[in-house]
């Protein structure tokens, strides 16, 4: 019999432990290091287990599991659930057109102390079109907690008001809630990313690619560089921010035989996985100039695990060298540094349409 007066307040404890389980049986089994950092891993395991097994919620044991992640100190390691981008990202991955779609406004987030920074804003997305940028930070929608996911869920298709923080000061901005599965809404943002630029009596490309995670990917940067911008002086390919993928099929447009005009890249510390491995490979041929930042030595290999209905794992599986260099925690460094403040693209403009080519 329930204690009297807990009828309407008591409430089981969902049993996470098999959730813990698999994860930890998943790490054992999959993850790339484990000869290696053996006695390591086990300690990690073995100190987070029992928290984790007696989570009281999905958020706690969130938390839990997150917090033994950041000790392995690698990239491609997450615990991931329905209320966070990245699960939606790791669905797409390993569905395809039959993921589970996002609501979004376009924009991709970090957790902050007082909000939600926003990392990324993309190209025709309603967090474009209302001005939000790089660094702002989200504090509340409709006058309650913003959040990227759950917050959004019941407003799909409604036009919500939102308030940022930009330096010192906060801002107002109203924008309609989309949904779709991430790749789509990446992809969206890469067509709505080509454009041509005019300047000195030159014309170049433009494409911002956000991912190289499918197929659709590449072709439309093949396309593009076939069609419209066949005839163009030169070309950008802006492989800022996003996520990586595979890097086949996104070099060889720009082989002998293909689009041969002078190629910049531009690269920041979000350029990584895939991303950089397809910088090394144009620096290290010399067939591109990489402009910008050092990127960010995320370059081990991962697959999407799925956990249960609500959570995804991704776990590092392979260390990854190219022509014998490790680019894990070390990056591609750019062949132009572009400091602080000084738009990377206008910078590769500059040097695309310089009088020697």
């Amino acid at each position: 019999m329930l204690p009297f007066g807990c009828l309407a307040l008591c409430v089981t404890a969902e049993d996470l432990s098999p959730v813990w389980n698999k994860v930890e049986s998943s790490i054992r089994r999959g993850y790339y290091a484990r000869e290696k950092r053996h006695d390591e891993m086990e300690r990690l395991l073995a100190k987070y287990g029992p928290s984790a097994k007696a989570a009281t919620s999905r958020d706690a044991f969130d938390s839990t599991v997150d917090s033994m992640i950041a000790e392995f100190r690698d990239s491609h390691f997450d615990f991931l659930t329905q209320n966070e981008q990245g699960y939606y990202m790791m669905d797409s991955l390993a569905r395809g057109v039959r993921a589970e779609p996002m609501p979004h406004i376009g924009a991709w987030f970090r957790r902050a102390t007082d909000g939600y920074t926003v990392q990324m804003v993309l190209e025709g997305s309603p967090a474009d079109r209302a001005g939000l940028a790089q660094g702002d930070i989200l504090t509340s929608v409709n006058g309650k907690p913003f959040t990227p996911v759950a917050s959004l869920r019941d407003a799909v298709g409604k036009i919500v008001h939102l308030t940022y923080q930009r330096g010192r000061g906060y801002r107002q901005a109203e924008v309609m809630v989309q949904r779709s599965t991430a790749l789509k809404m990446f992809h969206d943002a890469t067509l709505a990313s080509v454009r041509t630029i005019e300047k000195g009596g030159k014309r170049l490309g433009y494409l911002h690619l956000w991912t190289q995670a499918s197929g659709a990917f590449s072709r439309t940067l093949s396309e593009a560089l076939k069609g419209q911008f066949k005839d163009t002086d030169g070309f950008i390919l802006d492989l800022r921010g996003g996520f990586g993928g595979r890097p086949e099929g996104f070099a060889e447009p720009f082989a002998k035989g293909g689009y041969e005009k002078p190629l910049a890249v531009v690269i920041d510390r979000g350029s990584r996985s895939a991303k950089e491995l397809l910088s090394f490979q144009f620096q290290r041929s010399r067939r591109a100039t990489l402009i910008g930042e050092t990127t960010a030595g995320h370059v081990l290999g991962t697959r999407p695990l799925r956990v249960n209905e609500w959570s995804y794992l991704e776990i590092p599986m392979m260390d990854i060298s190219v022509g014998g260099v490790r680019l894990e925690g070390k990056g591609v460094s750019p062949d132009i540094e572009v400091p602080s403040g000084v738009d990377p693209v206008e910078r590769a403009v500059q040097i695309l349409t310089a009088d020697r080519i």
